[in-house]
């Protein structure tokens, strides 16, 4: 799909320096000869060094009192102000620096006697009306310091090189000879507009001019268009509802945007990403302005006096997968409050970022649907992208970590048998099993996964905790919990790993800071007490338990490409870290989360009835100090060789649990791709 290239656009805030070049009227000659320039080049070249140090301190009052008087007189403070101050502003000056180079002889124009220079000490006779020379004792007539200076006035010419860097035209080299004559306080310097640019000769104005980027689409791998701007130059998004949260939207930049984003080149009326991806990729997406410094002489064409070449903004590839996208919105639709993500546990593709309620970012830029029916302002819960932004406990999703603990540090194995009793007391504190369930006798711990007994995978976190105190919390973090994902261009929670670290910085409830302890790790080992984490942690997290233990860095814009085909950005799939187990040891966890969907009496059995492809994950119910607890179900499928894993979340359900109201959701993602979506 072709796009124009560019709208040129005059900027709205182009600022014309008038320079005014009317000069005091010439008297008659004299016969009185020049004065030659009698102090040393070596101060006019101290002058030229003050007067480029003013430059770039921007104290342009200092550099204008270092005027010789007739310039001065031709061109006030406020003009020549406004000239150098102008430029800054229509460049965007940063910074500026000059090198001052050796004095050189030189000859300026005939010009009137500086006022502040005294006439000759001497002069020649003046010749009587008969030729005769005047009589003795007879005083020679005074000379008239008004008169003109007979001849080029000598003066000196000094080498000057002002680097500026700016936003709009990078570094800008300045070099001219500045020219100096001798007035009675020195060396002064001679100025007009030309000395700034020749273009500008005695008198002239100068302007910008942009030329504004097309905004870049933002496309699928296969050809989906999510974001796309109209020929009139608004944002439109082609798929309304679907994946909103995740493209985002634009809006025109606020005053206040300006104070940050006026010197990289936005004006009044531009857009600028405000969420999802056309906030994350704004500067792939926007491009760069092009810029043309102008100056314009009356009578003449404009010339040119800086230009920097427009950039076009980038279309973005996304791996969205708009039947996946659709099927994890559509499954979330029902409840109101809920994220699910899903990627490829063999690349970290993201395939769909779901979040509940929808939003569709046609409501910010058209205030329609494409069809024209009105859309309401979304509320903030509509915009946040719950499956990234999103960071809630885990519940009882946490056990296969606390297994995996337990397993890599040798406090339990294959053979290990526990109790699932219905209560179980640490610290003075009893916890329950949900609904005070219980299994008869000792269970091994595919059975007590499958059961999600408290009872036994918190006693497990403790003997893990007495053996290797950081255990289980150096492994959380190693499966990417505690820590952005590195997701490109989409922001993201980093949630909390409630850690050793973090407890030497955060108070508890009671305002006292305790470190690390028994208690902690119970809490953490079912997902509770301090921790919070999104979906795509989980999902990222429980596709490394399916694949081996290669934890992959979620992978969502996979290039950015200009019209032209030339690739600005491509981000291949990366590696976050491979995780320090073995692979009998991941083997058997996974094994777990088979147990918890084939037992009769697991808890996500019934969702996955019939499937007909082995499905392996776990249910959480986390307690949010509420009455309706959150339900969420990662799970990855084919157990043996995944490829696609999937994390759902229902926020706040009415006597919720994971495997009985979460569970399903996943189903229906899974059944989509399995099905060829």
């Amino acid at each position: 799909m072709s796009r124009p290239g560019g709208r040129a656009a005059v900027a709205g805030l182009a600022l014309w320096l008038i320079l005014a070049a009317c000069g005091p009227a010439q008297p008659e000659p004299t016969p009185y000869p020049t004065t030659a320039p009698s102090a040393p080049a070596s101060e006019a070249r101290a002058a030229v060094e003050r007067f480029a140090a003013a430059w770039a301190a921007g104290d342009h009052a200092a550099m204008y009192a270092m005027l010789a008087p007739a310039d001065r007189a031709t061109w006030d403070e406020a003009t020549f102000v406004a000239t150098y101050a102008g430029l800054a502003e229509m460049v965007r000056v940063s910074s500026a620096a000059g090198v001052v180079g050796e004095p050189e002889p030189t000859l300026l124009p005939p010009e009137p006697r500086p006022p502040d220079l005294p006439p000759p000490a001497a002069a020649s006779p003046t010749p009587r009306a008969s030729g005769a020379p005047a009589a003795s004792g007879e005083p020679a007539p005074a000379p008239d310091p008004r008169t003109v200076l007979d001849g080029p006035v000598p003066g000196l010419a000094v080498p000057l090189a002002m680097t500026l860097q700016t936003a709009r035209f990078d570094a800008v080299r300045i070099s001219r000879r500045v020219p100096l004559t001798q007035g009675a306080d020195g060396w002064q310097i001679r100025w007009s507009p030309g000395l700034l640019f020749p273009e500008l000769g005695g008198g002239g104005t100068m302007g910008i001019e942009r030329t504004l980027a097309e905004r870049g689409r933002i496309i699928g791998t296969d050809g989906t268009v999510w974001a796309d701007t109209r020929d009139d130059g608004t944002r439109i998004y082609p798929q309304e509802w679907l994946a909103g949260q995740t493209v985002g939207y634009v809006s025109e930049v606020t005053a206040e945007d300006l104070e940050t984003l006026a010197a990289t080149g936005y004006l009044a009326g531009d857009v600028v990403g405000r969420s999802g991806l056309e906030a994350g990729a704004e500067a792939l997406l926007r491009g760069t302005p092009g810029w043309r410094l102008i100056a314009t002489r009356p009578g003449e064409e404009p010339a040119t006096l800086l230009a920097s070449d427009m950039v076009p903004g980038a279309d973005v590839t996304v791996s969205l997968r708009p039947a996946l996208q659709a099927t994890a919105e559509n499954a979330l639709a029902g409840h109101g409050n809920g994220a699910t993500a899903v990627v490829d546990p063999r690349s970290g593709d993201v395939w769909a970022l779901a979040s509940a309620p929808a939003f569709n970012p046609n409501a910010m830029t058209l205030g329609t649907t494409l069809a024209g029916a009105p859309l309401n302002a979304p509320t903030t819960a509509q915009i946040l992208n719950k499956a990234t932004l999103g960071a809630y406990p885990a519940g009882s999703s946490f056990k296969p970590f606390t297994l995996a603990a337990a397993l890599q540090i040798g406090v339990a194995g294959p053979g290990t048998r526990m109790p699932c009793a219905p209560t179980w007391t640490y610290s003075g504190f009893t916890f329950r099993n949900y609904l005070n369930h219980t299994l008869p006798g000792n269970v091994d711990l595919l059975a007590a996964m499958a059961f999600s007994c408290n009872t036994t995978y918190m006693p497990l976190s403790i003997m893990v905790y007495e053996a290797e105190p950081t255990a289980l919390t150096d492994l959380l973090a190693e499966f990417g919990f505690g820590n952005p994902t590195g997701i490109r261009h989409l922001a993201e929670e980093a949630g909390i790993l409630p850690d050793a670290a973090y407890f030497e910085e955060h108070e508890r409830w009671d305002g006292r800071i305790l470190p690390y302890n028994g208690f902690d790790q119970v809490q953490l080992a079912i997902g509770q007490g301090s921790y919070t984490g999104t979906m795509l942690q989980l999902a990222s997290a429980y596709a490394a338990i399916g694949n081996g233990g290669t934890l992959w860095r979620p992978r969502l814009v996979t290039a950015a490409t200009q019209p032209d085909g030339t690739v600005v950005e491509r981000i291949d799939a990366a590696v976050a870290r491979e995780i320090d187990m073995t692979p009998e040891q991941l083997a058997y966890v996974t094994r777990s989360l088979e147990a918890v969907v084939n037992l009769p009496y697991g808890t996500g059995r019934a969702a996955f009835a019939g499937f007909g492809v082995q499905v392996a994950g776990k249910s959480g119910t986390a307690e949010t100090g509420t009455p309706d607890p959150h339900a969420l179900f990662p799970a990855f499928a084919p157990a043996a060789d995944p490829r696609i894993a999937v994390a759902s979340i229902l926020v706040h359900m009415p006597l919720g649990t994971g495997g009985d109201h979460t569970a399903p959701l996943v189903r229906r993602v899974m059944a989509q791709f399995f099905s060829g979506g």
